[in-house]
């Protein structure tokens, strides 16, 4: 894992260990922002069973929450054509297909996808990103406007009321049929530039305080501090990528581990520690694949394989 450098001089997250890890038995559901996009695959990467934004990255907690209960049906009214390329205001850009009939398929696969892995989850982990919402003129509430004119569209801004109840009364009623559901809160890192710097300041503060008050009222609801990590602790602009918004590589790096330290169970880290190493063994392949480098490399990963199986069953 790769960490700040000591010299670096920097304000430091009080690091809290979650009570309840999440363990590699588990399974999880996560849905939320690109800031998921870059955790869910990483864990994945070292053992993880993870099914990560079924239906693309969503930004508001409103979005999330009706794509978290909805069926398909229940999606398809949204779906419609642009240049011969059929979309939906509910879904991103990943979903676009040639026709109705082939976006519709998608979006049932999409459907079953997050409810069963809702079904199955032990952890249900959730990325807020913006308080903005856009209402379609004859829709109502949309995750995407697909750069479709502004006209079209009304922004509005939720409130801490809104998000809290919606997300406490959702909460409560997927605990009936699955009381030991635990879940993660966090707040995108990334800055919605395109609202306006003070405006987003205002969003993530609601978005904030929301998250406060969830975790407040209900029990097993837990917090992963990536906003402030990203705003205090690394306060740099080196910590950016080039569009000055996102985190740069070293900075998700070192949100991978300080959610490591926090959420993942410590006598699980030797089998963490070997998914990493035979990672990056697979990354080193050989060009030839008859030369004993090759024959050498693939009984290289047979033996860390070995190791991790073993590991896994201890």
């Amino acid at each position: 894992m790769k960490s700040i450098e000591p010299a670096f001089r920097h304000t430091p997250a009080a690091i809290r260990i979650c009570p309840e890890s999440i363990l590699l038995k588990q399974k999880s559901l996560w849905m939320g922002s690109c800031f998921t996009e870059n955790m869910s695959p990483w864990l994945q990467g070292l053992g993880y069973e993870i099914e990560s934004n079924s239906f693309g990255v969503v930004y508001h907690p409103m979005m999330i929450l009706k794509l978290l209960h909805a069926r398909a049906d229940e999606l398809f009214p949204y779906s419609f054509e642009r240049d011969g390329v059929w979309l939906n205001f509910l879904t991103g850009s990943a979903f676009a297909a040639r026709s109705e009939s082939e976006l519709s398929d998608q979006l049932v696969q999409a459907a079953e996808r997050c409810q069963s892995a809702l079904r199955e989850s032990n952890w249900l982990v959730l990325t807020f990103g913006s308080a903005f919402l856009y209402h379609h003129h004859a829709l109502g509430p949309v995750g995407k406007c697909h750069k479709l004119p502004a006209s079209g569209f009304e922004k509005k801004l939720s409130s801490v009321g809104e998000i809290s109840q919606a997300w406490v009364s959702a909460i409560e009623f997927i605990r009936k049929q699955k009381p030991d559901l635990k879940v993660l809160l966090s707040l995108s890192p990334v800055r919605h530039s395109r609202d306006g710097l003070e405006e987003n300041a205002v969003s993530k503060s609601i978005l904030r305080v929301s998250i406060s008050e969830i975790c407040r009222r209900l029990p097993s609801i837990y917090y992963f501090p990536a906003w402030e990590i990203m705003t205090d602790e690394l306060r740099d602009y080196r910590f950016y990528a080039a569009d000055l918004v996102h985190p740069s590589g070293e900075a998700i790096a070192y949100l991978q581990q300080q959610f490591e330290l926090r959420f993942l169970h410590p006598e699980e880290g030797k089998i963490r520690q070997l998914a990493r190493e035979l990672q990056q063994l697979r990354q080193h392949r050989p060009q030839a694949e008859w030369s004993p480098a090759y024959r050498q490399w693939q009984e290289h990963i047979q033996e860390k394989e070995e190791l991790l199986r073993k590991a896994k069953t201890l």
